[in-house]
């Protein structure tokens, strides 16, 4: 691919996007270049067009996409041109502290695609070889939905529902839906479900919530009423401070808080700490993923998770400046893929 050009998506400062011609990366001996046919937008993404993130400009964003692969590297030796694949956006250096421990989101070297380097809102992108998986007959949408269940799937280890507990999620947004089916998976006997949008709450009914609430006023107290022992894992995948801060109120003696959405980096939130140790609370952060691509291909494959429900709109890399404001904005409907 020497010397040739390719489009792409080019954030190159704060608020500003546009679609531009770059040079197609070049593999290094033990990479892999991936033709991109699809490519998610991701809250992420969001925050690094905003200039909330430690990414660098310019930067080529975007780090859930699927694949052709189109090139490989001297030293490549599992993958050949052609073959379907996804890719693990997170680098790991495998040799520092935290990798040595098997905590390898924790990287000291940590790299990610789309965030520390160009990723995949272009024609092709460059992924070492020890991130690619292979897909097989999966859609490319669908594949470019794996890396986003694959955060869920970390989340849920971390904080997993016991089989015939009660479960309340925050949310009923792509990732809420999906931690609801895999907390419904992974033996959860209830599922309650709050959002701000009534069709939202409608989605989470079909996808087995067993009780949705929307979110106002008079939320809590409806929640005292309904659940007045609260629930056994409760999720918040809003983001919004206050939301987490009330949230604490609504688990279990016993239970769980699963902090999933990204609020702001300087946000507070106030909670006792007399209240978290009378009451035997635990506080669950949970950030990106470690090694759940693969466990989360065998679930859609397996078609134990529906991940299409989540899509909105099928766009082109063209509209995607445009598209870009309207997610900022929350103007979208679910989760946006760029498709080429």
């Amino acid at each position: 691919m020497d010397g040739k050009t390719m489009l792409a998506y080019v954030i190159d400062k704060e608020r500003s996007g546009a679609v531009k011609e770059v040079a197609v990366p070049e593999p290094g001996d033990h990479d892999v270049l991936i033709k991109v046919m699809a490519a998610g937008l991701c809250g992420t993404d969001a925050h690094i067009y905003q200039g909330e993130y430690y990414s660098e400009f310019p930067l080529v964003p975007g780090h859930e996409f699927a694949g052709i692969v189109a090139q490989t590297g001297k030293a490549v030796k599992r993958f050949t041109e052609g073959q379907r694949v996804v890719a693990d956006p997170n680098i790991f250096c495998e040799k520092c502290h935290f990798c040595k421990q098997n905590v390898q989101n924790f990287c000291q070297d940590f790299q990610a695609v789309g965030v520390t380097r160009d990723g995949a809102f272009a024609e092709y992108v460059v992924v070492p070889e020890g991130c690619v998986f292979e897909i097989g007959a999966m859609s490319f949408t669908t594949g470019a939905l794996v890396e986003p269940l694959s955060c869920v799937v970390y989340g849920q280890l971390r904080a997993r529902p016991q089989l015939g507990d009660n479960v309340l999620i925050y949310g009923a947004g792509p990732i809420g839906l999906l931690h609801l089916q895999l907390a419904k998976r992974n033996g959860a006997s209830f599922a309650a479900v709050v959002d701000v949008k009534a069709e939202r709450l409608e989605l989470a009914q079909k996808l087995g919530a067993d009780r949705v609430l929307l979110s106002g006023s008079g939320l809590d107290d409806e929640l005292r009423q309904e659940f007045p022992l609260g629930f056994h894992l409760v999720i918040d995948t809003s983001g919004v401070p206050k939301v987490v801060e009330n949230a604490v109120a609504h688990v279990k003696n016993a239970g769980s808080l699963l902090i999933f959405g990204v609020c702001p980096p300087d946000a507070k939130i106030n909670v006792s700490p007399y209240e978290i140790y009378k009451r035997d609370l635990k506080i669950i952060g949970s950030f990106a993923l470690k090694k759940t691509f693969q466990p989360t291909i065998n679930l859609i494959e397996n078609q134990l998770i529906d991940v299409a429900v989540i899509v909105g709109e099928q766009i082109k890399l063209s509209q995607l400046p445009e598209q870009m404001e309207k997610f900022v904005a929350g103007k979208t409907a679910m989760k946006t893929v760029v498709t080429f």
